[in-house]
Formats: structure tokens, sequence, C-alpha cells
């Protein structure tokens, strides 16, 4: 063997709920899951001791944006403001630390108006008074909602698609919704596939330092220029170069529908792999965010009469499109959040003539949000896959009933309630939405409760999952939802040898000290790609 760990707790999370003490790995895979004592029978070429540390299966972040996580981390971060005038003093200290440099643009990412004294959206005037030469966008914290200067309007105005945005854009106050956030990254030069390559490592990194051995990233329209083949490209040259230090299943969206064809008409399918690289789901977006009021509902809001969010695609655009996705062996996955948005992708997957007989028909539904009795059988009925974010507990549990209201708080959020239904439940972060930071998710999940620990008996109570549960949600879970199932997720013979090692038992502490709980060591593929400094 090449190495063995040993003198452990070893949760393999496997059919049997075994607890071992002691894995072998040889080439990258495990060969061995026992005792101790069983273990002293094999030579290799390196112990560790695991000083009876919790083990547990890699982690797998199921729905995350990586590169756009790296793009926003070098760009002006808004998260903190808790005011329009904190924004625009961040944006201004970032356009005078960069006079004499080259600056064609600037994004900001973050900001969300429920956090401030006085909640109200920035202005098109106030962007202009910082700059009118140099295009300025603050995309709200949802990423469903900016608003961009005058110098940033006109450039998208520019753009061939425009037409089919206008009523998008408000001109006059520079706010951007939906679509028109998406597009106005095309008019912005896009990074070199250099510049890609270091996005990706760079998340990978921080990915591995939280514990994670994979990951299903949207990334293929995130990045100014929106050019999606060299994302593809920077992918491939980093695995065929052996430095994706990350599994990766791509979430290939495009903003539209012919785009999605053109795609699969190229061959590209559910599936196709390099080594760490694999095709994964088209991604569609459905509706827009709850914050934004752009979630699509079957009512109006409670706190906006006559608003019952958007929709991307007609019901018959999205029959078709699951049609064409099923014909073609390709899985989908859906981004819904309102009630409205997931009915129609219920319906959408029980019509297609072609589901079947698709091999890859693993389709699912992104956040998952505002759901109710109704919308959870039919997730069941269809088998669609649930991909939910914790941590938007956090975010969230303040802002749904003023929303949507009392009476449609039945079975939102319902996480435990898809676990108890059968309904295949994966966990994510949707970063840079929200941290990626694994003990935070896990945390939210069992107590239901902010990240300062209110309320006391968690929001909604009754859909809190036990630690096992919540574990699996990103381990277990996220490999049948990328359908590695057979390689990945539990730790047993014949699997990938991908692990993290966690400073404290999870099973055993009072939950409350999850979110603080320090990852230890990163292993893939035996290898180990993240190990904590620790003063002796």
């Amino acid at each position: 063997m090449d190495t063995i760990f040993f003198n452990g707790c070893i949760r393999t999370l496997d059919d049997s709920e075994k607890v071992a003490e002691a894995v072998g790995i040889e080439n990258g895979r495990i060969v061995f899951v026992g005792t101790d004592k069983e273990a002293e029978a094999f030579s290799c070429k390196k112990r560790i001791d695991l000083k009876g540390r919790l083990m547990l299966p890699g982690f797998v972040d199921t729905h995350m944006h990586m590169l756009h996580y790296a793009f926003v981390e070098r760009s002006v971060k808004l998260f903190d403001c808790t005011s329009v005038e904190e924004m625009l003093a961040a944006a201004k200290k970032r356009l005078e630390e960069s006079k004499g440099q080259k600056l064609t643009w600037l994004y900001c990412r973050g900001w969300n108006e429920e956090h401030f004294d006085k909640p109200r959206y920035p202005h098109k005037d106030e962007l202009d008074a910082l700059s009118t030469e140099i295009p300025i966008i603050m995309v709200r914290v949802c990423g469903h909602v900016a608003v961009c200067n005058s110098c940033g309007l006109e450039l998208l105005k520019k753009i061939p698609e425009f037409p089919e945005i206008e009523k998008e854009v408000d001109l006059d106050t520079g706010l951007l919704k939906e679509n028109a956030v998406q597009f106005y990254s095309s008019v912005l030069e896009a990074p070199s596939q250099e510049e890609v390559e270091d996005y990706i490592k760079y998340s990978a990194k921080k990915l591995n330092e939280c514990g994670f051995t994979g990951v299903q990233s949207d990334d293929l329209a995130s990045l100014p220029g929106k050019n999606w083949r060299r994302i593809m490209d920077s992918y491939k040259a980093l695995d065929a170069r052996g430095e994706l230090n990350i599994r990766h299943y791509e979430q290939c969206l495009f903003e539209r529908a012919e785009d999605a064809k053109a795609f699969i008409e190229e061959g590209y399918r559910t599936g196709q792999r390099e080594d760490h690289f694999t095709v994964g789901p088209m991604k569609l977006i459905q509706d827009g965010s709850l914050g934004a009021r752009t979630a699509a509902m079957n009512e109006p809001y409670e706190d906006s009469p006559g608003n019952t969010g958007i929709i991307t695609f007609s019901q018959e655009e999205l029959d078709d499109l699951f049609a064409f996705f099923d014909r073609h062996q390709m899985q989908a996955a859906v981004h819904c959040i309102g009630d409205r948005a997931m009915d129609m992708v219920i319906e959408a997957a029980a019509k297609s003539p072609y589901r079947k007989d698709n091999k890859k028909g693993r389709h699912g539904i992104v956040h998952c949000q505002i759901t109710n009795p109704r919308i959870l059988q039919g997730m069941k009925d269809q088998d669609l896959l649930a991909y939910i974010q914790p941590v938007f507990i956090d975010l969230d549990m303040n802002t749904v009933e003023p929303a949507i209201g009392a009476h449609r708080m039945d079975k939102v959020y319902a996480w435990k309630s898809m676990l108890d239904m059968g309904i295949h439940t994966s966990g994510g972060s949707d970063a840079p939405v929200v941290s990626f930071d694994a003990m935070e998710n896990i945390y939210f999940a069992v107590t239901r409760k902010n990240i300062s620990g209110q309320p006391q008996e968690g929001w909604i109570p009754s859909e809190k999952m036990s630690v096992d549960e919540a574990v699996k949600l990103f381990t277990k879970n996220a490999a049948y939802a990328s359908y590695t199932e057979d390689e990945n997720g539990t730790i047993e013979v014949g699997k990938n040898a991908d692990f993290v090692v966690l400073e404290k038992n999870i099973y055993e502490i009072d939950p409350d000290e999850i979110k603080a709980t320090k990852v230890d060591m990163t292993v893939l593929g035996g290898e180990i790609v993240y190990e904590r400094e620790v003063e002796e």
C-alpha cells in the first residue's frame, strides 16, 4: 500500500454505517477499511496517525460558481456594507487605488438593502458621480439585480441582444434585472485563458481548505466576455497537466435556449470526462430571487401587490427543452426558487416523451425554496433531485414570511421533509452569493439557526436534520447527483481516496459548535491537498 491512515474515527457512510479505525490507499483508491489491528498486517510506504480525529468522505458542493467566486474575490466586495454610502465609498477607494493603472471597468458585488438602516437601491447618478468614463456595475448579493452608471448603460445598449432585455433595464435609474445583469458581462473585456486558469486554481485551493474534494459549478457564463469555450479549454488544460485539485462536475449554463442546443449539437454530453473534469447537467434559470422579489410565484408577493416575479421560459419552451435534453442523454438542473417555477419544471419533466430512455435523466431543481406539499409530492413522483443550500437559512429567514405571507409558509425550505419523502437531496452553497464553508452549512441544516445562533429553537424547527443527514448532503447524496456513487461519497474499498479530517467529532459535540469546527486535512485521490498548521 501507499498510505495507511490509522487511529481514527472513520465514518464510512456506507450502507452498513460502519465506523472504522484505519483506511489503506493504493494508486489513489481505497484498498482497505478496518481496524488498527488489521492494518498492522499490511506493509506501506507511509502511515498517518489520525490521533482519534473524525474522518469523513471528502465534501462536495453541488451548486456554486467557482469562477465567479474567484472573480468576485478580486472585485469590490460589498457584502458587509450597511448603506449605499458605504458601497459608494468602497468603489471610490478602488478607483483611487487604480489611478495610473489600466482599468477598463469596475465590478462590485454583494450589497443587500435588507441589511441597511435605510433600505434602498443605489442610483445611476450616484455611480456617475464616481466616474463617467469607466463602466461601473454594482450587483446585488443574489446576482439577479444590479445598478450601473451611464457609461455602462451606453455599452449595454450596443449589444445585439439589447432589444430582448430592454424591458429589464431602467435607463433612468440604471437598474438592471435578471437577463440584463447577465448580459452586462458580455460588454466587459474577457479574461485571458491564463487568467481563467488562475481563477480556477484559486477557487480549488479555497475549497480544499474547507474540506472539499468535489464541486458542481456553474461557470460557462460567469466571467466577462461569456467565452464558454475558453472556460472549457481552461478546465481541460489544467486537468491534463494534473493541476486541477478538485473533482469538477460542470453545470453548463447558457442564457438562451439556442445556445444550450448548440452546445449539445457540438457533441457535449453529461458524463463526458477527463480525469477530474466532467460535463454535468445543462443548467437553466427559470426565475429570479426572493430578495429581489423576482422568484416566480403562483400568487402575488405579500409586500409587492400585483407582482408574481418573472419566468425565463414559457411552459411550451420548457417542455421542448426537457424533451431535447432527454433525447440527447443530458441531465438538467433548473434554478427555481418560487412555487410557480417549480410547478413548471415538474410539469415539463412529466411530459417529456424521452425521459424513460435517458440514462442521464436525474434531472433536478436548484434551490427549491418556496415549496409546498403539492410540489414536494410532484418532485417525488418525477424523481427530481433537490439541490439545496442550508446557508440560505442565514440569508433568508427574516425575508420569507414578509415576502410571501404566513399562509404560504407550509413546507417552505422543507429540506428534512424532502429527505423523509425519499427525494434525492444534496447540499451546496451558491457561493459567491454566500459562504461555501461546509461546517457552517452543516450547522445551518442541523440547528436551523442563523450564524449568530438565533432563534434559539431554530427557524421552522420541524425541518432540522440530524448531523448524519446533513453530512450526507455533502458526501453520499452529492455523489448520487453526479452519477458517481460507485466512485465517491462513502469510504469503501474500490472508491476514490477522497477524505476530510476534522479537528472535532461533529457527531458528538454541541451542534452550536459545529460552525466553528476546523478542517485539519483534505485528501484527494490519496494525496494531501490541504493540511492545517496547528501550533504544538
